[in-house]
C-alpha cells in the first residue's frame, strides 16, 4: 500500500475515490507532486494495457 505525504495529501484527496484506490494499489511512496504524477502515469499506462 502506498504512503501519501501530508505535503500532497490535499491533492490526493481531491482525486476521485477509484483513482485514489488505483494509486494506493501501486505501492509507490508519494512524497512530492512529481511522485504523484509519475504514479498517475503508471496507473494510466496499466489501464491502457487492459
Amino acid at each position: 500500500m502506498s504512503a501519501v505525504s501530508p505535503v500532497i495529501r490535499d491533492k490526493f484527496d481531491s482525486m476521485p475515490p477509484d483513482l485514489q484506490q488505483a494509486v494506493l494499489n501501486t505501492g509507490m511512496r508519494l512524497d512530492t507532486m512529481a511522485d504523484l504524477m509519475a504514479c498517475l502515469e503508471r496507473v494510466i499506462a496499466e489501464g491502457e494495457k487492459k
